[in-house]
């Protein structure tokens, strides 16, 4: 499950729009976590009806409950594994003690350095290793379901391995291809390495949840016959979007193709009686499937029940019930200016844009600014705006690819753009003007250009000419061209020999850097003391 990040405001600070990002990973966090605590009670209802099962029918099912014990002692170990490394990310990332850490039971909105990369990425790539360690544990847990299993049917390939735990994928970042520890924790805020590791444990649950299923279709699947049958929600996604729609199929375990079986489900419920159908929405099936279409029109989690009715080989009705869940959010992104709520011209302006989505699945239209990925990690980009723009807004516009192969506007956010300030120049490293010793302007033999401290971009200058003109007694001497920034042997000189009160004026200076190449037209008039 996945919670609602909001759009952040264009006229936000710098610093707050930072700790809202980061506070986005906490409440994305806190809904998985109860994500996984739902599906944790999910299982142990599941195991329950296993149980039931086993003890109305020991000889055929034992065998079955025996290997789904063993599925659920190696995945409450895996869980528990994850649960440890969350608190050692933890220690590591805050230097806190690792058994202060489980004493308190401490978690992510506890965390100080929730935008730490280095930390993190040292935990589980460079120093710990405890990225690889993760893939070689879920590479052992898939073999051992595979084993417990032990049905020529259920192999590696098998598609309940394809809904997560995907650590021998590769992913291209530029000329770069990276595998599944790089891809994920490389270069990554602390925060969004916490989220990543609740939402592995989830996809653990899921797993388990799968492999169980089959384990207990398995049962009627190896006697040929369907008197034992289970309904199972086959949904197309459990995250909505508002205004579109949720979508599932529901089948039985082993169904029979050439029956149209009729669905009976109603909305709110966990469960249904046989005696509730005349008052539940029918819905009818074809081909032994019956298919759910729910608009997404409230925000929330919600959540449906109802019964499958199939007719036996007696010619009578029998009866599967089902039940599910989905989560509808609203489609929105955090679009946030790093440094300041404009854009400059010509400069690499860094933006960060957080989605409850993975990356793949986002598309940004950047409003016709040229940008590149930061190296800080996932969601930072450089925006370079041309100065064709100064005095008009660019728009950055996040979308996303739903199923359907339909687009989801997700928000936008709007920013002006301004031109590079022009910055001072000076003589001698901090000299403007004004009567100055012959030793200070020779000291630091150049003229620089420097960007106003409150200026939040690094942005060196760098000059490439400029012109000096020396004035004895109200008499200009023929101007000196000088180019780059150091003083030339004939101002040296021209200093140097200079008598008290001689003006030297310093002109025509150019500049340039990666914003364009500027004319000062200040002209710096320094006396000789």
């Amino acid at each position: 499950m996945i919670s609602m990040m909001y759009l952040v405001l264009t006229a936000m600070l710098a610093l707050n729009v930072s700790k809202d990002i980061l506070n986005a990973f906490v409440i994305v966090n806190s809904t998985v976590e109860q994500t996984n605590k739902n599906f944790g009670e999910k299982m142990t209802t599941t195991y329950g009806v296993f149980k039931d099962a086993m003890d109305a029918a020991p000889d055929k099912v034992g065998p079955y409950y025996k290997k789904a014990e063993k599925i659920r002692d190696i995945t409450d170990d895996l869980v528990n594994y994850m649960a440890n490394m969350k608190d050692e990310l933890f220690s590591e990332v805050d230097n806190v003690p690792l058994e202060e850490v489980k004493a308190d039971g401490k978690s992510l909105p506890e965390l100080s350095a929730k935008d730490n990369i280095s930390k993190a990425t040292q935990f589980f790539i460079k120093d710990k290793k405890k990225g690889e360690e993760m893939a070689k544990k879920f590479r052992e847990y898939k073999q051992n379901l595979v084993k417990i299993v032990d049905d020529s049917t259920f192999t590696i390939n098998n598609q309940i391995f394809a809904v997560g735990l995907q650590v021998d994928s590769t992913y291209p970042k530029g000329a770069v291809i990276q595998n599944w520890v790089e891809h994920n924790f490389e270069g990554t805020v602390a925060a969004a390495c916490y989220t990543l590791l609740n939402k592995t444990i989830g996809e653990i649950r899921n797993m388990e949840y799968e492999t169980v299923n089959y384990l207990f279709s398995s049962i009627n699947r190896a006697s040929h016959k369907f008197d034992n049958v289970s309904a199972k929600v086959i949904p197309n996604s459990r995250i909505v979007f508002q205004g579109g729609a949720y979508e599932a199929e529901v089948i039985v375990a082993a169904y029979d193709s050439k029956q149209a079986p009729i669905g009976y489900y109603t909305m709110g419920r966990d469960s249904v009686s046989i005696d509730m159908i005349s008052s539940l929405t029918s819905q009818k099936g074809e081909e032994g499937i019956v298919k759910l279409r729910f608009p997404a029109t409230s925000i929330g989690d919600q959540k449906f029940a109802g019964v499958i009715e199939l007719v036996g080989p007696d010619g009578k009705p029998s009866y599967n019930y089902f039940n599910s869940s989905y989560t509808v959010t609203k489609a929105a992104s955090s679009i946030a200016a790093d440094m300041m709520n404009v854009f400059y011209a010509g400069i690499p302006n860094p933006v960060t844009i957080a989605a409850p989505l993975p990356p793949e699945r986002l598309q940004i239209d950047w409003g016709g600014a040229t940008v590149t990925r930061s190296p800080e990690g996932a969601g930072k980009f450089d925006v370079t705006v041309p100065s064709t723009l100064v005095g008009r807004e660019v728009t950055i516009k996040v979308s996303a690819r739903v199923e359907g192969g339909q687009t989801q506007a997700m928000g936008q956010a709007s920013f002006r753009v301004k031109a590079v300030p022009e910055p001072g120049v000076f003589v001698a490293g901090n000299i403007q003007g004004g009567k100055q010793p012959k030793d200070a302007l020779l000291a630091n033999a150049f003229v620089s250009a420097t960007m106003d401290q409150s200026f939040n971009y690094r942005l060196p200058w760098k000059v490439l000419s400029y012109k000096v003109t020396f004035v004895r007694n109200g008499v200009e001497a023929a101007p000196i061209m000088v180019n780059g920034a150091q003083f030339s042997d004939q101002v040296r000189s021209g200093i140097q020999n200079a008598s008290s009160g001689t003006i030297v004026e310093f002109s025509e200076i150019k500049i340039q850097s990666i914003a364009g190449t500027r004319n000062i037209q200040k002209t710096i008039m320094i006396r000789i003391r």
